[in-house]
């Protein structure tokens, strides 16, 4: 993914990450016009790559945007040497917070990545047009999904007040280094996001690579958006599209822990890739929990003990004979490269079929949530039994199987949001009242970073901050 180094005019477009000002503050010599900077199809491809790049970072998916949500569910707890996210892990984050900032920043770089895709005015011969249009797709893709990612972690989540007027994150589709972006509220950013993949899909081919987006990750991701909306039709559409086309499987109950062994996801959708010579190396995500990194945070007894004695996803966990006590002795082992060399899933298979489950029994189908669920426990567990709870009980089994099957992967906070429910550690090492954080909080959602707040007159602080 370095490939973009060498190109002057993505490393002009990156300089603005470094720089204490509004994102989009940028002085005139910190990023060329797109007409100036995209001239071919071999240009159009390393802006891509630069822009996939982004997501690699360690202040995206490389490392925070999955670690802080999940240091502040209760799914994770406190080692005793924690420091890194500590702040969020104990709800104390504050607006000028490096890592408050630099999310906020590097997210936002990928989102110019993407508009500097989209908004050339590249021609192409007509041999490579159905090429060109992949790559649009992609920053389409890549654009929503920054876009999605930034209104979760800055914006209170969809639903939480009527309309969902309440405010969200700026929508960003053109470059403009003069602008001063008010908030939009968390509709329209979703209607943005919803615009852009729908937009992707028109564009995109049928070729399939989990390390970029596809058409079948756009509608994986769609499927994932529509059930954060409540939208359970659309939902179970975009959930059976991706299961149905059948390009994906799941991974096999004997291959499950050595797919995540060999730094591989399993059943990977789309995944931001890590190789032994590009990754994160010390910034890695992995560090922050196993043994010979910075082993900051440990699995929660509140996740672990859901998961069945033989049940595989319990190998995901190795024994630390220098832990014990309140911190039991067991880590995290999702991620065991010290140079960080695995890759960071995005969207997987066993999500999809978790989503179709929830999708079904919120519609009455629940013959068919019963067989979703299923299929993924006992891919766990294959001598697991049927699940043929119904109601509320039926709801429960896909909540809990979902917690197990995705757990240290930055999805469990946002599962109690979208379900209007605090967080409750009862395995807990964070400080005393930090153990219950009640719903409604100011504080489920980060601070604007002071900087921006600083530089534009225009943007507005969280409550609570």
């Amino acid at each position: 993914m370095n490939t973009y180094k060498f190109f002057a005019y993505f490393f002009l477009l990156l300089a603005f990450t470094a720089c204490k000002e509004d994102f989009l503050d940028l002085k005139p010599n910190e990023a060329l016009p797109t007409e100036d900077a995209i001239k071919s199809i071999s240009d159009l491809n390393a802006a891509a790559v630069g822009m996939y790049d982004g997501l690699q970072s360690s202040n995206y998916y490389g490392r925070y945007f999955i670690l802080v949500p999940d240091v502040m569910s209760d799914d994770v707890k406190q080692n005793a040497s924690a420091n890194r996210a500590k702040e969020y892990a104990e709800y104390g984050a504050f607006a000028d917070h490096f890592i408050t900032q630099n999310m906020w920043a590097m997210i936002y770089s990928v989102i110019n990545r993407a508009n500097t895709i989209i908004n050339t005015d590249l021609t192409v011969a007509p041999a490579v047009e159905a090429q060109k249009n992949q790559i649009l797709g992609e920053a389409y893709a890549v654009r929503a999904l920054a876009h999605f990612d930034l209104v979760r972690l800055y914006g209170q989540h969809y639903g939480i007040t009527p309309g969902n007027t309440h405010p969200g994150v700026p929508i960003v589709t053109v470059f403009d280094q003069n602008s001063e972006p008010a908030r939009n509220t968390v509709k329209e950013v979703y209607d943005q996001v919803l615009s852009d993949l729908n937009t992707a899909l028109g564009l995109m081919g049928d070729d399939f690579d989990s390390g970029r987006f596809s058409k079948l990750a756009v509608q994986a991701l769609l499927a994932r958006v529509y059930l954060y909306m409540g939208n359970w039709s659309e939902a179970e559409k975009f959930a059976t599209n991706v299961i149905n086309a059948g390009v994906v499987s799941l991974t096999s109950t004997d291959n499950y822990v050595s797919t995540w062994m060999d730094g591989t996801s399993p059943d990977a959708i789309f995944q931001i890739v890590m190789t032994d010579v590009d990754n994160n190396g010390s910034d890695a995500l992995g560090r922050m929990y196993i043994q010979a990194g910075y082993g900051d945070y440990l699995p929660s007894l509140d996740v672990v003990d859901l998961i069945p004695a033989g049940d595989v996803r319990r190998q995901l966990f190795t024994e630390d004979e220098n832990l014990g006590g309140v911190f039991g002795l067991l880590r995290v082992n999702k991620w065991p490269s010290q140079i960080g060399a695995d890759n960071t899933p995005v969207i997987r298979l066993s999500e999809i079929y978790l989503i179709r489950a929830e999708a079904r029994a919120m519609t009455g189908n629940e013959a068919g949530a019963q067989a979703d669920v299923t299929l993924i426990r006992q891919r766990g567990l294959p001598t697991a039994e049927a699940v043929t709870a119904t109601g509320q009980a039926l709801l429960d089994e896909i909540e809990k199987e979902k917690r197990i099957e995705l757990m240290f992967e930055g999805h469990r906070l946002w599962e109690l949001m979208r379900k209007q429910r605090g967080v409750v550690r009862t395995d807990c090492t964070a400080p005393a009242g930090k153990c219950v954080i009640n719903y409604p909080n100011d504080r489920f959602v980060l601070p604007i970073p002071q900087n921006e707040i600083d530089a534009n007159p225009n943007m507005t602080q969280n409550p609570g901050y």
